[in-house]
């Protein structure tokens, strides 16, 4: 297995049920979210998405499958970066792709060569 360290970045009702299903798979994760409250509470092992009950972040926290942090320097270690940003769209249904283009330059400064880098939006095909 190639990939074996994913960063998750943005950890929202998208990326938590994903970083959460790939600790589940004994991939070692990394959470990376610019909010220090949401990160506090996951390093406690509480969900604030009704999709992942806090005893999957437990376990996953208890196994060292899953780390929550706030520092984007953690994306350096990555052999996978998977970006989970909200996209939302305006009152004209233009998606508003700030928190992709906030994300990117964030991880930018810190990929490797060979990293897999992945945007996954809930946004419609041809946004970015």
């Amino acid at each position: 297995m190639r990939f074996k360290r994913i960063g998750v970045i943005g950890l929202g009702y998208v990326g938590l049920p994903l970083a959460v299903a790939f600790a589940r798979k004994g991939f070692t994760v990394t959470g990376i979210d610019s909010d220090r409250r949401r990160v506090s509470k996951l390093a406690r092992g509480e969900s604030y998405v009704m999709d992942v009950p806090s005893g999957d972040i437990r376990s996953a926290l208890r196994k060292r499958l899953f780390k929550p942090v706030s520092d984007y320097r953690a994306a350096a270690s990555q052999d996978a970066l998977i970006i989970c940003v909200p996209t939302p769209l305006s009152k004209t249904g233009e998606p508003d792709v700030s928190c992709v283009v906030e994300a990117a330059k964030q991880i930018a400064r810190f990929l490797k060569k060979g990293q897999l880098l992945v945007l996954e939006s809930t946004t419609y095909p041809g946004t970015t």
